[in-house]
C-alpha cells in the first residue's frame, strides 16, 4: 500500500478542485510492476474501472493491481478503501479515513480491514489469473506496416514496451467515452520517448517535461 496511498491522496485532492460541483473521487485502478505504480484508470463507474483489469493484468503483467474508492465509513464519515491482488493471489484490504474542509483534505492512517463485499476482490483475482502477453513473441513490422515473410520477433526489451503502450492506448480508447482516464508513468524521459514510439497516445502519458494530463474532469 505505500506505493498506492500517495498517488490515490493526490486524486481525490485533484477531485477536490473540480470545478463542476462534483467532488467525489471517481474509482481508481491502479497497476503496480517493479514496485513501482505503472499505469491509473480512472472511469465514473466501479465496473467500467474494474472491467480495465483484466486487460492490464494480460497487457502489462503486474505484480499488484489495486482499486482505489470512495466510501462511507460506519460512523458516518468518508475514507477511501484499497482493495488490492498480487500476481500470486495475496488479497488485501485497506482503509483510509479523511475529513474534508472545502478543498483542505485531512487523510488518515490506513487500516486494514475486511470488505463488506467480495466481489471487487474476486474479481481482481479473476483479473490476475490470465496468462500475460510474451514480450518475446512481438511480431516485428516494416515500416509500411507489413509482416516480414519469414516470421521475426522484435526484442524481448522492445517487445515489453509495445504491449505496454498498446495496452494502455486500448484501454483509452474504451474509457474516453464515458469520461475516464488513464495515464502512463514513465520511469523517465526516455522511457515515454520509446513508448511514444510504440504508439501511446500522448495525453496518456506521465513522467516527460511535457504536459501533463488533467486527472479530473
Amino acid at each position: 500500500m505505500a506505493l498506492i496511498v500517495p498517488p490515490v491522496n493526490d486524486l481525490k485532492r485533484s477531485a477536490a478542485t473540480r470545478s463542476d460541483g462534483e467532488h467525489t473521487m471517481f474509482p481508481t485502478l491502479v497497476a503496480l510492476r517493479d514496485d513501482r505504480v505503472l499505469a491509473v484508470v480512472m472511469t465514473p463507474r466501479l465496473a467500467i474501472t474494474l472491467s480495465a483489469a483484466h486487460t492490464l493484468a494480460v497487457g502489462l503483467a503486474p505484480d499488484v493491481l489495486a482499486l482505489a474508492a470512495q466510501v462511507n465509513l460506519e460512523d458516518g464519515s468518508q475514507g477511501i478503501a484499497y482493495t488490492s491482488m498480487t500476481r500470486d493471489k495475496q488479497a488485501g484490504f485497506t482503509v483510509q479515513g479523511y475529513t474534508q474542509e472545502g478543498q483542505e483534505i485531512t487523510f488518515g492512517t490506513p487500516e486494514k480491514g475486511r470488505p463488506d463485499d467480495q466481489s471487487v476482490m474476486d474479481e481482481l483475482a479473476r483479473a490476475m489469473s490470465h496468462n500475460t502477453l510474451d514480450a518475446g513473441r512481438v511480431g516485428m513490422k516494416h515500416d509500411d506496416g507489413t509482416s516480414p515473410e519469414e516470421p521475426a520477433f522484435i526484442s524481448p526489451e522492445e517487445g515489453r514496451l509495445a504491449i505496454d503502450a498498446g495496452t494502455a492506448a486500448s484501454v483509452h480508447r474504451t474509457v474516453r467515452g464515458v469520461g475516464g482516464t488513464v495515464l502512463f508513468l514513465a520511469a523517465d524521459d526516455d522511457h515515454g520517448a520509446r513508448m511514444l514510439a510504440h504508439g501511446l497516445p500522448p495525453e496518456v502519458l506521465l513522467g516527460t517535461g511535457g504536459s501533463t494530463p488533467s486527472v479530473a474532469p
